[in-house]
């Protein structure tokens, strides 16, 4: 079984099971518009604020709209309501963040592309990860991504295999997401079976890929597979 998701830089194959794909936009770095144009493809697409400001230059039309509307250009959600957007308005002074909104309004479990995540200021970035990463714990598959960085989430017990359609990524990097997690990488120069990986040394960065499919697991904890294409 498992799950496979096609996206420009390559095909994910993931141990885990998961249901329906849709595609969130968040209001951080814009992915490029013809990266997003394909990765998207006719998923039905969430647009948190600022991030409904990515989608017209990759001709995408989000589906639904979310968050307080302190951030979107001015009369870009009027157009995509008149273009059937469904809109779920909130006041400013809230405790959820536009994307937080999003991710727990969707039926569960699913799979995330999440796009317009990286970027921006560091309290955003760390903001939107951990409000993924608790969307991923709760049962969906979750995948941060645009043209330059991706993010793979693993669990306990899931695995996750990336084969590239072209440029290899210029670094893979395992990353802790709890005190301590065991982990397994190969197709990489410096590979990894069973190892164990903590917060306070995360050793496992920017290695560097040699095979022509880099595989990864996760056995204990919370890991992140990250891949870059930033020299």
């Amino acid at each position: 079984m498992g799950t496979q998701i096609l996206l420009p830089q390559g095909k994910w194959e993931l141990t885990k099971d998961s249901g329906a794909p849709l595609v969130v936009v968040a209001g951080g770095r814009r992915p490029d518009p013809q990266w997003l144009r394909k990765a998207a493809g006719d998923l039905p697409l969430y647009a948190a604020d600022r991030g409904a400001d990515h989608c017209p230059k990759a001709g995408l039309t989000p589906r639904f709209l979310y968050g307080d509307r302190d951030s979107a250009a001015p009369g870009a959600w009027e157009k995509f309501v008149q273009a059937g957007a469904k809109v779920k308005t909130f006041p400013v002074n809230k405790d959820d963040t536009d994307l937080s909104l999003i991710l727990q309004d969707i039926k569960v479990p699913c799979l995330v592309l999440a796009t317009g995540v990286w970027g921006g200021r560091a309290d955003h970035l760390f903001g939107n990860l951990y409000c993924l990463l608790s969307c991923q714990k709760r049962g969906s598959t979750v995948i941060l991504a645009d043209e330059q960085e991706i993010l793979c989430f693993l669990g306990p017990g899931e695995g996750a295999a990336f084969t590239p359609a072209g440029r290899r990524p210029a670094a893979v990097s395992l990353l802790p997401l709890t005190a301590e997690t065991t982990v397994s990488i190969e197709g990489v120069r410096w590979p990894l079976d069973h190892s164990s990986l903590t917060q306070e040394n995360p050793y496992a960065v920017s290695n560097k890929m040699t095979e022509a499919v880099l595989t990864a697991s996760c056995q204990a904890g919370w890991a992140g597979l990250y891949l870059t294409w930033k020299e």
